[in-house]
């Protein structure tokens, strides 16, 4: 059988698509070795029937000390902050020798490597072994080809104005960002590794991206195009099984069972989910805009806050009497909570996003519209995808990107932006259905591109056959 070897990014966001890869792989047939860290390996959500497929977990251990990280920092949300960034990429490039020790011996021989774009170092692996290397892009095809435009044409070179809008050359739509909206607001060192990510793609056999060919079909094939080479479009990734969404959710877990039962009280298409991914932290003063505008809204919601300060806010929340005026209309959770299944419940009506990736192509394939809210890293690229060419978001008003790690100061969109985004975005009127019907025609799309014969599971066959024939001519 083919021996996939696939190397994650160690972060949330990143590690569980590449983890649906492993079972995308390992339910057509394939060996799939699953490079993580011991930490890491705790933190890996299994789904049921994972236990049945040849899927091997490889954890090496993590040079925290080495990299001049503080112990049990072997994910990028568990670092103290964005200073920490380069020695955590350090750290990651140091698996190179037991990782290429290891699969020295391995058996059968691997047969490809796929790994996250973010890993550079893994093109000297692959070369080493002699096998070919996929990149899989975590992102999706519009973003990283923008991103991959703005780093070649160094477009922000000589420009000191971190606000000013330049127009993104050689893409197929005019798109203009700024230094502060584009990626180089999360890296924390620039421009130098985005260039270490762009020369190792060129080398590549090949790109996954964790998206489908009929969400963005101009753009995979711009992308591709300019890369001179193929790209695999294979999502939604956490599709690729057909698992119900409510059977990853976690349901014995308390959280899980309170927004189950909540939602089930709830009229169809009615509530609204509020949630801003693992990384972004919201200050005080910006959590008491958010509640006020909840509350004006006088519509059910879930709201996932993971604050900066988290006894800060629950001392405000008693002293307020949020909870207590807004009653069984609303929910408030700290921490995680299943967003998978909350957006495929019938009783959610919309969601409130970072715009983080995942969240987009979870809320894209449960059929709903969104209010964008992006925070830093490739967040408002994407929220050009949702709000100006798919038109299925509408954006809460942010106008400056936050930086990860540091909890902004002020308010960015205030209680009467939240109202008047919720107000648009669930809007029976007829801009709101026609908004609400796109969405839901890329949710079955979605579906369609993952089933048997759609155009993901067909990529994700031709992407085994390609990596056996290149093995083969090696």
């Amino acid at each position: 059988m083919p021996h996939f070897v696939l190397v994650p990014m160690l972060a949330a966001g990143h590690a569980g698509p590449m983890l649906d890869m492993a079972r995308a792989l390992a339910s057509r047939g394939a060996l799939v070795t699953f490079v993580t860290t011991p930490l890491n390996l705790l933190r890996l959500g299994r789904a049921p029937g994972d236990g049945e497929l040849p899927i091997r977990f490889l954890p090496l251990r993590f040079p925290c000390t080495e990299a001049g990280l503080p112990e049990g920092c072997e994910s990028a949300d568990a670092l103290p902050g964005i200073d920490f960034l380069r020695n955590f990429h350090d750290a990651c490039a140091m698996l190179r020798a037991p990782l290429v020790a290891h699969l020295r011996e391995a058996h059968p021989p691997a047969s490809g490597l796929v790994s996250d774009t973010c890993h550079p170092w893994t093109g000297a692996v692959a070369r080493e072994l002699g096998v070919p290397r996929l990149g899989l892009e975590t992102f999706c095809a519009f973003s990283s080809f923008c991103m991959r435009q703005m780093s070649i044409h160094s477009v922000f070179e000589g420009i000191s104005d971190h606000k000013r809008p330049v127009r993104v050359p050689g893409f197929p739509i005019h798109v203009e960002m700024s230094r502060a909206r584009s990626p180089e607001n999360f890296s924390g060192f620039g421009k130098v590794f985005a260039d270490e990510v762009m020369a190792e793609n060129a080398r590549a056999d090949g790109l996954v991206v964790n998206s489908f060919a009929e969400l963005e079909p101009l753009f995979v094939d711009a992308y591709e195009a300019a890369l001179g080479k193929k790209i695999w479009a294979v999502g939604p990734l956490f599709l690729q099984r057909n698992m119900p969404l409510s059977a990853t959710s976690g349901s014995d877990d308390a959280t899980a069972v309170r927004c189950g039962s909540w939602l089930e009280q709830k009229k169809p298409r009615s509530a609204v989910l509020v949630s801003f991914g693992s990384l972004a932290r919201s200050s005080q003063p910006q959590l008491v805009e958010i509640a006020h505008g909840l509350e004006a809204s006088n519509r059910p919601f879930i709201w996932v806050v993971k604050p900066a300060s988290l006894a800060e806010f629950e001392r405000w929340l008693s002293d307020d009497g949020f909870e207590r005026r807004v009653g069984d209309r609303g929910l408030v959770v700290t921490g995680w909570a299943p967003q998978k299944a909350i957006l495929s419940h019938p009783a959610t009506g919309a969601f409130v996003t970072h715009c983080g990736w995942n969240s987009v192509l979870e809320c894209v394939a449960a059929g709903l519209p969104m209010t964008t809210w992006p925070h830093f890293g490739d967040q408002f690229m994407n929220e050009k995808l949702v709000v100006d060419v798919l038109r299925v978001g509408v954006p809460v008003g942010v106008k400056d990107a936050t930086q990860w790690g540091v909890e902004t100061e002020g308010v960015v969109a205030t209680r009467e932006d939240v109202e008047r985004a919720l107000e648009a975005v669930m809007d029976g009127g007829v801009v709101g259905a026609a908004r609400q019907a796109r969405a839901a025609e890329l949710g079955r799309k979605a579906w369609d591109a993952v089933a048997r014969g759609g155009s993901s599971d067909r990529n994700m066959s031709l992407l085994v056959d390609f990596v056996e024939q290149m093995k083969a001519t090696v």
